[in-house]
């Protein structure tokens, strides 16, 4: 989030005297404990992994130890929302949580941290289901989050059409990508937003604005004829794609054209020109906070305004099929849940009650 600093510290500043703590992710927040320590406020760094808080606790909060409340474990394959997998991890081998966790307890452990909890998140549906990891010497001192089943609750925020949403979803129709602007790979529901999305990337073909031995097939497009030099095996599916609507190719930072209809690169430019500067670098825009204002590459036309379609579905001024819908991997358990048969959303004491019951 861009200028993320500046509105923690300032919000500390006016209320300090009512918030125990502050908790962040998305990236390595290395200033988060130096902010919070400040302030006498507890911090609760989110990782994905051992190596992530290696790097945070020795570059910077070995200094504030005493202000670590807890270490937030959100598991990369399971956490709906953005996902801290690295480079080195295979998005379509989920690893499981257990050993992963048991390493940064161990990590921890060296840093003498073993009476610091670590909070499990992503995948968490009921307390049954992590009964061996409660008193568990190998896991410490262990706590839950639960982010998926309060979004079903009757005083949550979102949409009602959200919610009803949320009864029907199916195993599998979590789909994890990496369309998001800031980078990270991210974890929605698969609708026609996404679908629209991978669509979009498909139609992907690398060119050159010079003629050469391989990109020997020159295409004019629009009023002005601008050229473009494209392969000889891609300039049949092209011609496919033009004939289908897909007439206007927009330029991407890896020097590949995607083809999209007229309307929608006209909904990409604009989106792209009102970008509000929420995110501290943006792929698609390519805004990014400093002086300077921007990436100094290419705006990406195969990501999207992630500002425009959070608000929109959170305020349910647009259909959920076309928006943005980060859900968690377990979200296609309501369906299958007694506990919300026949469309029950129940309040979040009720909610409560169930969770301490272990179900």
């Amino acid at each position: 989030m861009a200028a993320a600093e500046e509105i923690l510290t300032r919000t500390l500043e006016k209320a300090s005297n009512i918030i125990d703590g502050v908790t962040c992710g998305a990236g390595m927040p290395y200033k988060l404990s130096e902010i919070a320590a400040r302030f006498g406020i507890y911090y609760y760094p989110i990782v994905s992994s051992a190596r992530a808080f290696n790097a945070l606790w020795k570059r910077s909060y070995r200094k504030t130890a005493d202000y670590l409340g807890g270490v937030v474990y959100e598991d990369p394959w399971l956490a709906g929302g953005h996902n801290g997998l690295s480079n080195s991890e295979n998005p379509l081998k989920p690893q499981p949580p257990y050993p992963r966790v048991r390493e940064l307890r161990k990590l921890m452990n060296e840093f003498d941290l073993s009476n610091t909890p670590i909070i499990m998140a992503g995948g968490v549906w009921n307390l049954e289901e992590w009964e061996d990891w409660i008193d568990n010497p190998e896991i410490g001192k262990i706590a839950f989050q639960f982010g998926t089943r309060p979004l079903l609750t009757e005083e949550s925020p979102i949409p009602d059409e959200w919610k009803k949403k949320l009864l029907n979803i199916k195993k599998g129709d979590v789909s994890l990508h990496r369309f998001s602007p800031t980078g990270f790979y991210s974890s929605a529901v698969k609708n026609d937003f996404l679908i629209e999305l991978e669509e979009r990337s498909k139609r992907q073909t690398p060119f050159l604005k010079e003629q050469t031995n391989e990109f020997n097939e020159k295409i004019e497009i629009g009023p002005r004829k601008r050229a473009f030099y494209v392969k000889h095996s891609d300039k049949s599916k092209i011609m496919e794609w033009i004939k289908k609507g897909f007439s206007k190719p927009m330029t991407t930072p890896n020097d590949t054209l995607i083809w999209v209809t007229i309307k929608k690169a006209s909904q990409i430019v604009k989106d792209q020109i009102d970008c509000m500067g929420c995110l501290s670098q943006c792929l698609f825009s390519n805004w990014a906070q400093g002086e300077k204002g921007t990436t100094g590459k290419k705006a990406d036309p195969r990501s999207f305004c992630i500002q425009k379609t959070l608000q929109k579905i959170s305020h349910g001024i647009s259909n959920l099929e076309n928006e943005l819908m980060f859900a968690g991997h377990s979200v296609y358990r309501f369906a299958l849940d007694p506990f919300y048969k026949g469309g029950f959303i129940p309040r979040v004491n009720q909610l409560v009650d169930r969770i301490m019951k272990g179900l």
